[in-house]
């Protein structure tokens, strides 16, 4: 367990019945050379008993568990940031598991790019148990550099991806903690990060992913209703960097969308195209009534 060269990072929450699958997807590994760090976010199960007992009884890398205030994903991860002493870093999502071989081919495929500045880290897509890549679509097998702008406007993919970090990059950036939201997407920061830096596309599995009955995903609607300032940054950043048109127009009116549920008065002014936006600001409430009207009023 001696200088490991990844940190694998768990944020849960109430997800003990399903972490021991993650958990068993590590200790299966081919290399062990990682760090697996669990942060609980104020969990209110038996996780941090569970992860107690591994703890206990773990001899092939070292398991580090830490305990907050429940906050969200991206406080969880926030936290994490400033714990990570490996060169690499990735986050495991604790209803999703590794292949056998993750973090031996990660690590090699980091490792290739560890002195060139252009790259933040890898990216590639997640897949479901049967191997497939979620949304049916691979990154296509000439393209070596990428960003979440490249995979969403050059490729017109839509799926789930998996990253692992050059740690010294990835802890430039933070994820915003909005008062009285617990929830903002991944894809934030990786358009932050995408501004600045490259990925190298890898077309490996990595991660595979089961949506459970309980999971963000799953529940989408509801969790942006709940969450509507942080999903408002999110497709912001998505519509400064579109390039494809159609692409930035549907991300300029969900931004509208976005604002309206919100509560954003400054929709126009802090908008990144401001003549799209008020070009576009009536297809946006209507949006915003289709999408989110009827379950907004029932929530809220």
């Amino acid at each position: 367990m001696s200088n490991p060269m990844i940190t694998v990072v768990t944020p849960t929450y109430n997800r003990a019945y399903t972490l021991e699958n993650s958990y068993n997807s590590l200790r299966k590994q081919t290399c062990k050379s990682f760090v697996w760090m669990i942060i609980d976010d104020g969990s209110k199960d038996e996780t941090e008993s569970l992860v107690g007992e591994w703890i206990k009884q773990e001899t092939d890398f070292k398991i580090i568990y830490l305990k907050k205030e429940n906050g969200g994903k991206a406080s969880a991860l926030n936290l994490s940031f400033n714990r990570v002493y490996t060169d690499y870093y990735v986050c495991l999502d604790s209803d999703d598991t590794f292949t056998s071989n993750a973090i031996d081919i990660a690590i090699k495929r980091l490792d290739e790019i560890k002195y060139d500045k252009k790259y933040c880290g890898i990216l590639a897509l997640r897949t479901k148990p049967n191997g497939q890549v979620l949304g049916g679509k691979q990154i296509p097998s000439e393209v070596k550099d990428i960003t979440l702008s490249d995979l969403t406007n050059k490729y017109e993919i839509k799926s789930e991806l998996i990253c692992f970090y050059k740690t010294h990059m990835v802890m430039k950036y933070r994820f915003p903690e909005i008062d009285g939201e617990k929830f903002i997407s991944p894809a934030y920061l990786e358009h932050r990060i995408g501004k600045d830096y490259k990925y190298l596309a890898s077309r490996e599995s990595y991660c595979i992913c089961e949506y459970l009955p309980d999971g963000l995903t799953r529940n989408k609607i509801e969790v942006i209703i709940k969450n509507p300032k942080g999903y408002t940054l999110v497709i912001r950043e998505a519509f400064e960097v579109s390039t494809n048109f159609i692409i930035k127009s549907k991300h300029c009116v969900m931004y509208i969308a976005g604002c309206i549920l919100s509560g954003d008065k400054e929709c126009i002014r802090n908008s990144p195209n401001k003549k799209m936006t008020t070009l576009y600001y009536p297809l946006g409430w209507i949006a915003y009534k289709i999408r989110f009207g009827a379950i907004a009023s029932k929530i809220q």
